[in-house]
């Protein structure tokens, strides 16, 4: 019985996704592969110089939050996306500079279209992706963009940082 109820629910849910859903564009992963690597990477540039130019102080969340890897190194990349409209790679490192301790939070880096802001050294765990995931991988958070190609844009930087990351550890 708790079966069938369980289909119902889920096929009523699939139903009103479908009637509710926008109008979407459907895009290939290869389109956006091929379009990304159209562009150039948009470079590295560290939190402290990006808060530094805003006359912030930079907290540096890996000295006062050391959280050593379980083997002594990153086991590989968590990628998530920001969620937040609008908001650039600078909008989210100026944001998590100054509210990671109200929020919890904090990740290795920002991507968007104009490249990567790192927030604190690979060399040490953040709290972005919970208990399993924090002391075993770096993570990164890719900004949501407005457009094809602006996206494209952010997924080349986050390919080639996420490559470098691999590369190095």
């Amino acid at each position: 019985m708790k079966m069938k109820k369980l289909i119902a629910v889920l096929a009523l849910g699939a139903s009103i996704a479908t009637v509710a859903a926008p109008e979407t564009t459907i895009v290939q992963a290869s389109t956006i592969n091929d379009t990304a690597k159209q562009n150039s990477f948009g470079g590295v540039t560290y939190a402290e110089q990006v808060l530094a130019q805003e006359g912030i102080k930079y907290n540096d969340f890996s000295a006062a939050n050391p959280i050593n890897y379980r083997n002594g190194k990153p086991e590989g990349v968590v990628i998530h996306e920001t969620a937040t409209p609008n908001a650039t790679a600078r909008n989210e490192c100026i944001y998590f500079n100054r509210e990671w301790m109200n929020i919890y939070s904090y990740v290795h880096a920002f991507v968007d279209k104009t490249g990567v802001i790192q927030m604190t050294s690979p060399d040490y765990g953040v709290w972005g992706a919970g208990p399993v995931a924090n002391n075993r991988f770096v993570q990164v958070e890719l900004c949501e963009e407005n457009n094809l190609a602006d996206f494209a844009k952010g997924v080349n930087n986050d390919a080639i940082y996420v490559a470098q990351i691999l590369h190095q550890y």
